[in-house]
């Protein structure tokens, strides 16, 4: 995500919880009721509404990184088996065997 996206989150954020405190919700705690609402009620599903839609509209806007891709580790060199170790120059212990 951009930086310029977290910004603009941030805001969004302050203006939320600005919008949503006493003086704002007191200028609509009226007894006026729009479409059978209190106005209230429907002041905060709104609101609630739009910051869900900018939400939205921020992070599709948002600039997405895929993850580095790392170059694949070093392999080791292959072990040599236990039968290579013990007795390898020697052609009679696999013969014993």
């Amino acid at each position: 995500m951009r930086q310029q996206s977290k910004e603009y989150i941030v805001i969004l954020f302050i203006v939320s919880v600005m919008a949503l405190n006493y003086p704002f919700l007191d200028l609509f705690d009226t007894a006026w009721m729009p479409l059978g609402i209190p106005l209230l009620y429907f002041y905060l599903y709104l609101f609630w509404f739009v910051i869900i839609v900018l939400l939205i509209a921020v992070i599709e806007h948002s600039e997405v990184r895929e993850p580095e891709q790392r170059p694949p580790p070093p392999t080791a060199p292959p072990r040599p088996r236990p039968a290579d170790r013990a007795g390898a120059g020697d052609a009679d212990s696999e013969r014993r065997i």
